[in-house]
């Protein structure tokens, strides 16, 4: 199915929900600044239909703290570590 695009004024689109996101994201960086060397994060996601989003969060908080992290999943956990001596490059 393609997609459908239409151009629409700010004021008739509703505005973005962005707060949960928001904390999700500062708990997560948190979380990443604590962890110690030759440890893994484990994360539960919930349920299966949220590992995606759980993924993307820790890709783009790494981003957002400059660390490359490698994640993976098994069932609904997702685990996540750094990559040693990888930097986010400017592209």
């Amino acid at each position: 199915m393609p997609l459908k695009f239409a151009q629409r004024t700010e004021a008739e689109v509703p505005t973005p929900l962005s707060g949960k996101l928001n904390e999700d994201i500062e708990a997560l960086k948190a979380e990443m600044r604590k962890l110690a060397t030759g440890m893994v994060l484990e994360i539960e996601a919930g349920s299966e239909k949220t590992v995606r989003g759980t993924k993307m969060l820790v890709t783009k908080a790494g981003n957002q703290l400059g660390t490359r992290w490698r994640h993976w999943n098994v069932g609904s956990k997702v685990f996540a570590r750094r990559v040693p001596g990888r930097g986010v490059t400017a592209e």
